[in-house]
């Protein structure tokens, strides 16, 4: 089998991607509106180099920057009438321009349900090639049926959503409407962020109502609750971040604040490369926070940021949960109490075996998930 290099070798010279500039995002565009503060919400919308819908939709690995893979991936906190708590994740991902290396090997949809109430976490990963992937707007469905999808150009942010599986040990399914309540949050303002290699679109939709059903093993309850939904893609020079993987957090607190949190290490040294926080205030105004501190602890994660004023505590909801984790969150901000849920992902085993798909080695241990608590 070719390796990756090869095949993005063929990309790009094909793509000539000295002609885009490298690095650099294309000049913005004289057109559209910015992206409103609060509700109500309007198509088409800009932050930064981000537009809406167009972004919400597939990318051309003809244009800058070259994508080759790109995903929605969705943190919804459930809670049922009678006051059970779930955390559903789901991520659709297509990599159509590296498809024939890795298509088979690495899933196109993954999804977790951790019933924080009772203790449980029930997996699913979809092989097959996504049916759908729309450009233009969010619309994506798989092989099965599941999806997420905008309600239309008038209905601006707003979205249907499901997904089921049937595993040995569990029916599950869910279907909910969505409605985004904040702006994006367009990381590092512009849209775009520089990787310890090349650069990544990257932007989050960090308050996003949501409401609907959840049936596990034949019991349907109503659920209503809050979603993070995560969207990124990634060019061709992606490739060259094979060597790191990355701890990541989607704070949401109750005082109508959110904040995106991640750090990206190195494999063989688990020496930080970069990290990142950034802030999406009650008000839908950005914040980057140039310095802070996220210490491991036995019980969690410790944040503090002085020049935000935040000072805070995450911790898994429960026990058991592998790379995808429900945290509730204690502290304060300018010594006022706070409180609220967070999402977290432990990505290290994940790319450790997306690692073995794009550069095939001698046979080596292989981890089935990441660890409770701190890493």
């Amino acid at each position: 089998m070719k390796r990756l290099s090869a095949v993005l070798g063929l990309l790009l010279s094909s793509l000539a991607i000295d002609s885009f500039g490298g690095d650099a995002p294309p000049a913005a565009p004289l057109q559209t509106n910015s992206c409103a503060l609060s509700a109500p919400f309007l198509y088409p919308c800009k932050i930064g180099q981000v537009s809406f819908p167009a972004d919400e939709g597939l990318h051309s690995p003809s244009e800058w920057p070259m994508t080759v893979a790109e995903w929605h991936a969705h943190y919804a906190h459930l809670t049922a009438q009678d006051g059970s708590r779930y955390l559903l994740f789901t991520t659709f991902i297509t990599y159509d321009p590296v498809e024939p290396i890795i298509g088979g090997r690495f899933p196109h949809m993954i999804a977790t349900l951790v019933d924080v109430t009772n203790g449980k976490t029930y997996h699913h990963r979809d092989m097959e090639h996504l049916k759908t992937f729309a450009p233009g707007h969010a619309e994506v469905e798989t092989a099965d049926g599941d999806y997420f999808r905008w309600k239309g150009a008038d209905k601006p942010f707003q979205y249907d959503f499901h997904v089921a599986w049937h595993e040995t040990n569990a029916d599950i399914s869910a279907t909910t409407e969505l409605k985004m309540i904040k702006p994006p949050l367009a990381v590092n303002g512009s849209g775009y962020i520089k990787l310890p290699k090349g650069l990544s679109g990257y932007y989050s939709q960090t308050r996003v109502e949501t409401r609907g059903e959840l049936a596990i093993n034949g019991v349907t309850k109503n659920v209503s609750g809050i979603e993070w939904i995560d969207r990124q893609w990634l060019g061709m020079s992606f490739a060259a971040n094979l060597n790191y993987y990355y701890d990541w957090w989607a704070l949401q607190l109750n005082n109508n604040e959110e904040a995106i949190l991640f750090r990206i290490k190195d494999f063989e040294t688990n020496a930080v490369a970069l990290s990142v926080l950034e802030i999406n205030h009650a008000d839908g105004k950005r914040e980057h926070v140039d310095e802070f501190v996220l210490s491991d602890l036995a019980s969690g994660w410790k944040l503090s940021a002085p020049s935000a004023g935040w000072d805070l505590k995450i911790v898994p909801a429960c026990k058991g949960q592998k790379i995808w984790q429900s945290c509730d969150i204690t502290g304060t901000i300018h010594g006022k109490p706070v409180t609220g849920l967070a999402a977290a992902e432990l990505a290290r085993s994940a790319l450790e075996e997306f690692r073995k798909v794009m550069n095939p080695g001698p046979p080596a241990r292989a981890e089935s998930g990441g660890t409770s608590g701190a890493r």
